[in-house]
């Protein structure tokens, strides 16, 4: 019975259906844009906000845009909920393009060839004023999908692939959802069974 117990926060975050509506306080760390909306509302999500968020999530170093998948926000609000609600979330990286995405696998350790950073499904974070490592660990406890840490350039992944974890450059203590991130594989079907009345562009673009 010990080992099934779980941080107030972790606990509030997982009774999901009491919430109304959903907002996340995120900046982007390069740019200094904020966004703090409410992107879903009584079970229907808000596209003109996903694009906002969308944007928020561009490519920095072209400026492409890719529809941010819903399901990365909801990874972000329950992670908020979870950590009682701190002021932001920073966002370190968003989407990647393809360009992008080769470029970091030349020059950048740890950077997945078919990276979910280049479907808008995956994103880099830190939360000021909280040790990153606390962060990855509440992320991993939720087990809404993948969360890795990384511990020399401070910040955690999260993505809405398979639930798993991990510690780039070192041996992460076992836990049962565990594999090694390496390419990233996307899962035969969506992790998500609703999706909003209009769904993003690029869910039909990548059989969503």
């Amino acid at each position: 019975m010990f080992g099934l117990a779980v941080s107030p926060g972790v606990a509030a975050a997982r009774t999901y259906l009491e919430d109304a509506e959903r907002r996340v306080p995120v900046r982007n760390v390069w740019t200094g844009e904020r966004r703090d909306l409410v992107y879903w509302r009584d079970g229907t999500y808000d596209r003109h906000t996903l694009e906002a968020y969308s944007y928020l999530f561009r490519d920095r170093r072209n400026g492409e845009v890719e529809p941010v998948f819903y399901g990365v926000l909801d990874q972000l609000f329950f992670l908020w909920k979870a950590l009682d609600r701190p002021a932001r979330i920073d966002l370190v990286s968003g989407y990647r393009s393809e360009r992008t995405n080769a470029w970091l696998r030349k020059t950048t350790g740890g950077v997945a060839r078919s990276s979910l950073h280049m479907i808008g499904m995956a994103a880099d974070i830190r939360v000021p004023g909280l040790a990153t490592e606390a962060v990855w660990r509440t992320a991993v406890d939720l087990r809404r999908g993948g969360a890795g840490l990384y511990r020399a350039s401070d910040f955690i992944h999260i993505d809405v692939g398979p639930v798993r974890s991990w510690v780039h450059g070192e041996r992460a203590q076992p836990r049962p959802s565990d594999s090694s991130p390496g390419d990233v594989v996307l899962p035969p079907e969506r992790p998500f069974t609703l999706l909003p009345p209009e769904r993003p562009d690029h869910l039909r673009r990548h059989g969503g």
